[in-house]
């Protein structure tokens, strides 16, 4: 699962994760990943994605994270 490349400018204004931080959370989600059956993959993020929702106090912040999200997976289709 190749890393996608997420834009940081919703972020500039905040700390952000270092990125070899960042490097290493990718890691352990894929590792998380590969220890799940296939089919459990979109709970999983879901609920990763609804856990790290419920630590941000701003829900622009959170609404900015999914369409970056959606966004990476557009330019990811484009690139194939």
């Amino acid at each position: 699962m190749p890393m996608t490349a997420i834009s940081t400018s919703t972020a500039s204004s905040q700390a952000v994760l270092p990125f070899a931080d960042l490097e290493q959370v990718y890691e352990q989600l894929a590792v998380t990943l590969d220890s799940v059956p296939e089919a459990q993959h979109t709970r999983l993020l879901a609920q990763l994605a609804l856990a790290l929702a419920h630590r941000i106090p701003d829900i622009n912040q959170v609404v900015a994270a999914i369409n970056e999200a959606r966004e990476g997976t557009r330019l990811n289709e484009r690139k194939k």
